[in-house]
């Protein structure tokens, strides 16, 4: 099934990643209505400023990139 990986900057409360894990994968329930939320695992991956642009652009591929950022220069 369905897994979604977060990659952010540390710091963040273990409350407010709880949060947003629960709301991602709430959201890819509602957009798909193909999956349940058991059915969809999220994990979070965090790096400081200096790897994270190394860390993101290793994670995938560039055709693979649906939403750009101006935090890291996938283009």
């Amino acid at each position: 099934m369905p897994h979604i990986n977060i990659k952010l900057y540390p710091g963040k409360s273990e409350e407010m990643k709880e949060r947003l894990a629960k709301a991602v994968r709430k959201a890819m329930v509602e957009e798909s209505g193909v999956w349940k939320e058991s059915d969809i695992s999220v994990s979070m991956e965090e790096y400081g400023p200096d790897e994270f642009e190394k860390a993101a652009k290793a994670s995938f591929k560039k055709e693979e990139l649906m939403l750009d950022s101006d935090y890291v220069n996938f283009r």
